[in-house]
């Protein structure tokens, strides 16, 4: 007899609890009645507390007895799914008492059954999927990485259904037991991404694998002591805050209080502190802290240390535990000390000019800041008096300086436009474009919502949106109220963030809506929490044709690598560890952007002034060379010097020995006098139209080269398209190709892992990036002399652009130009000199992949072939065929990397480019 996978039984037993009700369609009249259903369910929990196993055989079976009577009396039942899921439920218990070969075959026969449920109940047919899918596995004697790929293809089948999280949860526990440790990863990092606040995955995890920080996003909807509910993390996207929880009872309650306030006290207006008392306190514990001087909010947690909230983000008190821009943290698993804990809270703190810049977006001011879609070139009798409208729009911040304001200045602006705007809307209720007027207020109230966490905002942004809806409006008119009803109905949580979305985009155009719609959509994504929704949503934003200067800030937020990187993540600072270390270096290869979408606007076209009293005038000013753009703020106090990231610092150390730091405009004139072609060349651009004192700057710094200024300051419109932020802090860099087209953009934002770690690692970030840009556009230069069969300007090019250094380094871009350099000498039959670019490429690959070790990879297998031919042509036989025996005992792979990219496509060129083969 073949026994039933007992195993995979007994894991699908105890995922049973994970099971959601099924979001079913409403019953018709042919519907199994729901008293009954739930008094089946309440016949299977009660079958199991029986007090022996006969009794519980009899009481499983008389389960199923039951629940098939039902399904007679109504074979084509919308509802029919949940009942034949009970009945399965009671033949798999059944099974596992008495494994006989009649049980067996009915509960396949079941699964076979439930197998065709529609997706809108998933969750009902997965464990028998599973079922069916190890009985065809076993029949054919599958073999692990055959059962791995079929765990595989069920996740992906289960993708967006209610039964996804739970086919994650089992596929988790089963994937190591296959060995499919890959398929293990993938799978935590898809909770990590699509379920990162669900409390019932935050608990199983934690329960279930040791985490030393575990990712989540903290969510749920609690009470305030006012009465008023707050929903996390959506109330509070755009703000730092911190989730204390705590009881009066504990000892050491006294020193967690004054250690939060103490740290509120040294970065005022940088978080905010949400507080959950474990006592159940019918004031939440406000007083107490009131008694204090701790301005917390206070909020209730119903059943205290027995609720799932405590569960699922504490499990022991008092605990602080940081909750960044995005809503997201870190927690501990099982572990009784969390890493995290081990360092200082204030290094996971973002920036206010971050924040600022966050906040914007998500209230949308981009759509009320730029020109007014559909607005007339001359005013219809009875508008609203230009100067009403203009003291409204006055009241929102252009960027940048929108950036630069403190939460409590943005939160008055708003509410100085809102009380402008109803006042507006008052006086002048049938004027033709009172819709500008409703959209304003629209969006003021909506910043008053996000700054205040005050939800009645939101309500009432709700209520003024659909009154504008009402009339009728011109094209693009109704993006503002349409972002407000989403934004709404994402918090509400009454309908999914796809469907949402996709309804704003069809009620503002569908194929035919602007811009601005898809860019609203993007933002609605991020109150969402949801990657893939963002990412379709800023894909479309940025192949949108044209210009569009309203759209400038978030084309620029969503092109920035910081933005990028950190959006629906948790800030992570590590103590030294190996973890800190792989932080540390996606940090550096983030900054340099290399992955990128291309800008496809053409040349940049932008007039400077120079010192002189001229202009400069770009793309012409490039003058054929690439180009670094640096812009930089005079420092606001003339007596300043600038701060050390823009111009580096002298500084004496604890021996009274100087001290020299180089800023990162010294690192770029370094680049460009290090270039072997000259290539390169260094503007600094400052953002002020004070030429005394940029001259005098300039002169007294000793910068080389032409500097410029910029018409109009930090109000010139460039400032918004590039999307320069804090050049009083940091260069912000641009680098142009020689046709004036933008290669590579570094803005003013520092993530706060790299500002932790110092000035050093801040300045070798930018540094960092700004050389390897350099050098990517400079071997694209010198592949497509390559790939064009000019071989001695390949030579020339990949000569550069800085020089080889005499002794190897970590560089990952030198074994590739070495190796082009090779290619383009053997085509030229250089022997020799291939031969000695050869030798220096692995060395200089082992340097970088191999801790300066021989590696045994395919990559210095491919190497070593090459210049065994090499060795070929100069009769040197013996040693070329050492050279193919060492390639042939290659044993591992670095994996795809950027660089292994270009050793493909340099050995696709070997032998294509010969003088005689052009």
């Amino acid at each position: 007899m073949t026994r039933a996978p007992a195993c995979l039984l007994a894991l699908a037993a105890s995922l049973v609890g994970l099971s959601a009700a099924a979001q079913e369609p409403a019953a018709p009249a042919a519907a199994v009645p729901a008293n009954e259903i739930a008094a089946l369910q309440q016949e299977l929990a009660g079958a199991g507390g029986t007090s022996s196993s006969t009794r519980q055989r009899r009481a499983y079976k008389s389960v199923v007895r039951d629940g098939e009577e039902l399904l007679e009396g109504s074979p084509a039942a919308p509802n029919r799914w949940r009942v034949l899921e009970i009945v399965f439920q009671s033949q798999k218990r059944l099974l596992g008492l008495e494994n006989s070969e009649d049980n067996r075959d009915a509960l396949l026969a079941t699964c076979a059954k439930l197998a065709k449920a529609p997706d809108e109940v998933a969750d009902l047919r997965l464990e028998a999927d599973m079922l069916l899918s190890e009985r065809d596995l076993s029949a054919g004697n599958a073999d692990v990485n055959e059962r791995a790929e079929a765990l595989a293809e069920l996740i992906a089948r289960y993708r967006d259904t209610p039964g996804e999280v739970k086919s994650l949860l089992m596929a988790a526990l089963i994937a190591p037991k296959l060995d499919a440790f890959e398929l293990e990863q993938e799978i935590h990092r898809t909770l990590d991404d699509r379920f990162p606040g669900d409390h019932d995955v935050i608990e199983w995890r934690r329960g279930h694998r040791d985490f030393s920080h575990l990712p989540v996003q903290f969510s749920g909807s609690f009470t305030r002591a006012d009465g008023v509910s707050l929903r996390f993390p959506v109330d509070l996207l755009g703000q730092t805050f911190l989730i204390s929880f705590w009881s009066k009872a504990t000892p050491e309650i006294g020193r967690h209080f004054d250690e939060i306030k103490e740290l509120q006290s040294r970065f005022p207006g940088h978080f905010e502190v949400c507080s959950f008392n474990l006592d159940e306190s019918p004031d939440a514990g406000e007083k107490m802290l009131r008694a204090r001087g701790l301005d917390w909010t206070a909020l209730h947690l119903p059943g205290g240390r027995r609720s799932q909230v405590y569960r699922a983000y504490a499990g022991h008190d008092p605990l602080a535990i940081r909750v960044n821009a995005h809503g997201h943290a870190h927690v501990s698993a099982t572990q009784l000390r969390v890493i995290a804990e081990e360092t200082l809270m204030e290094q996971n703190f973002d920036d206010p000019r971050y924040l600022a810049q966050l906040q914007s977006l998500l209230i949308g001011d981009f759509l009320v800041t730029g020109p007014a879609p559909g607005n007339p070139p001359e005013r219809a009798p009875g508008s609203v008096p230009a100067d009403v409208l203009d003291a409204i729009r006055d009241c929102f911040i252009a960027v940048p300086f929108r950036y630069r304001l403190t939460r409590a200045e943005a939160l008055a602006s708003y509410e100085k436009a809102e009380t402008l705007a109803r006042d507006a809307i008052t006086r002048h209720p049938k004027a033709p474009d009172l819709w500008q007027v409703r959209n304003l207020r629209i969006i003021a109230l909506l910043g008053m919502w996000k700054l205040a966490a005050e939800p009645k905002y939101l309500e009432a942004a709700g209520k003024e949106a659909r009154a504008a809806l009402a009339a009728t409006l011109p094209r693009g008119a109704g993006v503002v109220p349409h972002f407000c009803l989403a934004k709404d109905s994402v918090r509400r949580g009454d309908s999914n963030a796809r469907a949402v979305l996709s309804g704003l985009i069809e009620a503002t155009g569908g194929e035919d809506a602007p811009g601005s719609a898809y860019a609203a959509a993007a933002i609605v994504a991020m109150d969402a929490n949801d990657r893939s929704l963002h990412a379709q949503y800023r894909e479309k934003v940025l192949a949108t044709p044209g210009d569009d200067p309203s759209l400038w800030p978030v084309v620029s937020f969503m092109r920035d690598q910081n933005h990028r990187y950190r959006l629906f993540k948790p800030n992570l600072y590590l103590p030294p560890s190996r973890g800190r270390r792989a932080v540390r270096g996606n940090l550096r290869s983030n900054a340099a952007a290399l992955d990128a979408v291309a800008e496809t606007g053409g040349p940049l076209e932008a007039e400077f002034h120079t010192l002189a009293g001229g202009k400069l005038t770009f793309p012409r000013a490039t003058d054929g060379k690439l180009t670094l753009l640096m812009f930089v703020e005079p420092p606001s106090d003339p007596g300043a010097e600038f701060p050390t990231l823009i111009n580096g610092a002298t500084t004496v150390d604890s021996r009274g020995r100087e001290v020299k730091t180089l800023g990162v405009m010294q690192h770029a004139f370094e680049f460009a006098d290090q270039h072997v072609h000259q290539g390169l060349q260094v503007i600094p651009v400052f953002l002020s139209e004070d030429r005394a004192r940029v001259q005098a700057l300039v002169e007294k710094h000793q910068w080389p080269g032409q500097a410029v200024t910029v018409p109009g300051g930090l109000g010139n419109p460039l400032v918004r398209r590039l999307g320069i932020l804090s050049a009083d802090r940091v260069p912000n860099v641009v680098l142009l190709c020689p046709d004036g087209s933008v290669a590579w953009k570094l803005s003013g934002i520092v993530h706060p892992q790299v500002r932790s770690e110092g000035i050093g690692e801040t300045l070798h970030v930018i540094s960092r990036a700004m050389k390897t840009n350099i050098d990517r556009f400079e071997m694209e230069n010198s592949l497509g002399a390559l790939e064009n069969g000019d071989l001695d300007e390949a030579i020339r090019l990949f000569s550069g652009p800085f020089p080889t250094p005499e002794r190897p380094s970590a560089d990952g871009w030198t074994a590739p130009r070495l190796h082009g350099r090779a290619i383009a000498h053997m085509g030229l039959k250089n022997w020799d000199a291939a031969l000695a670019d050869l030798d220096a490429a692995i060395e200089a690959h082992q340097w970088a992949f191999n801790s300066r070790k021989p590696c045994p990879c395919q990559q210095v297998a491919r190497l070593l072939l090459t210049r065994a031919t090499a060795l070929e042509h100069l009769g040197r036989a013996q040693e070329a065929e050492e050279a193919r025996q060492q390639a042939a005992a290659a044993k591992n792979s670095h994996g795809p990397t950027r660089y292994g990219l270009l050793h493909d496509r340099l050995e696709a060129l070997n032998g294509k480019g010969t003088k005689e083969n052009p």
